[in-house]
């Protein structure tokens, strides 16, 4: 049986800074995010939580509280874990975090994470209120009763029906091997869920239904997020241990519209983009995405932007800020496509 990972000695974090020339230089203490009482880190993401143009650092630890650093703009960060919010659970509990969703779910412009844990304990999520902190609503969003029972790994946000609200989907499997031997309600493999999102505040579990992925019983871990077959769905990666990986082909068919773009950094901004935000608005709906690497839990996701439209068939605006802080604004002539967008040089 797995034991820990409390009285277990932990580790240090590292960030290491890119030369520029083949080499990496460990920054990790100059730049205040090393770990300095060793926790048990198992997921990190880079993304502008703040929207002030630079990204901040969120690392989910097991057990423990979690590390919010904001980006300082110097090359270093200050520790915000619990001004933020974000190292606690809204009952000032530490959490067996595991994954990190990003997202702005509720359509507010602002970015929002999801935070996975261990079982019987409510998957997390916490709501950006724009004044540097964040707020758990797992229960007002009718998240926390059906995530108790399940452990929970990889974890996202995706519009998997193109409605144009970011939907939650969870990667689920046990660590006690000889879990299905006790009578603790949860078993060894565990099926995945997945959350409807209403109307930008209230999830809704999409039912398992007999046939489909969302009843397959895996031993999941990592899961990653991707358009894999350029058709306008976001499909699912899930590695799973001690066993081949699953692939859940999203196979939704309504009728709504979708668009994706590929954005490729100028001479300023990282080449794949990483870090750049992405606002659009069709059908008096403003949606926000984010190019980030990393998150859910051992995972990196398809780096394409994607939005789903709904019945709408007009991009009214299309709005890109890159690292390198240019802004674009692009026209958009049709929809139900896959768009490569390129920073312009300057």
């Amino acid at each position: 049986m797995f034991c820990g990972p409390r009285g277990l000695r932990g580790e240090a974090d590292h960030l290491f800074h890119n030369n520029g020339e083949g080499t990496l230089t460990d920054v990790s203490i100059k730049a205040g995010v090393a770990d300095p009482y060793g926790y048990y880190g198992f997921a990190s993401v880079f993304v502008d939580a703040d929207d002030d143009g630079w990204v901040d650092l969120l690392v989910a630890n097991d057990s423990v509280p979690s590390y919010f650093y904001r980006n300082r703009k110097d090359g270093t960060f200050s520790d915000e874990s619990y001004m933020s919010g974000l190292a606690l659970s809204g009952e000032g509990r530490e959490q067996a975090s595991m994954g990190i969703g990003v997202g702005d779910y509720n359509r507010d412009g602002k970015v929002d994470f999801f935070i996975s844990t261990f079982s019987d304990d409510y998957k997390t999520l916490f709501r950006n209120e724009g004044d540097g902190g964040f707020s758990d609503v797992t229960f007002q969003a009718g998240l926390a009763q059906a995530t108790i029972p399940f452990l929970a790994w990889g974890n996202g946000f995706l519009d998997f029906d193109n409605d144009g609200l970011l939907d939650i989907f969870i990667a689920n499997g046990h660590v006690f091997l000889n879990v299905d031997e006790k009578n603790w309600g949860t078993t060894w493999f565990e099926r995945p869920q997945l959350f409807r999102n209403l109307d930008g505040s209230k999830f809704q579990e999409v039912p398992p239904a007999t046939g489909s992925g969302l009843a397959d019983l895996l031993s999941a871990r990592g899961a990653a997020f991707g358009d894999l077959f350029n058709d306008g769905h976001i499909d699912v990666v899930i590695n799973n241990i001690d066993s081949t990986p699953t692939l859940l082909r999203n196979v939704v068919k309504n009728g709504n519209h979708w668009l994706a773009l590929k954005l490729i950094g100028g001479s300023k901004s990282p080449r794949d983009a990483i870090g750049a935000k992405v606002f659009l608005t069709a059908g008096g709906v403003r949606q926000r995405a984010e190019v980030y690497s990393g998150g859910s839990y051992s995972s990196s996701s398809d780096q394409r932007v994607h939005f789903g439209l709904g019945s709408t068939t007009t991009v009214d605006k299309l709005e890109i800020y890159w690292p390198s802080g240019a802004k674009t604004q692009i026209a958009v002539s049709a929809v139900d496509r896959i768009v490569t967008i390129r920073e312009t040089q300057e």
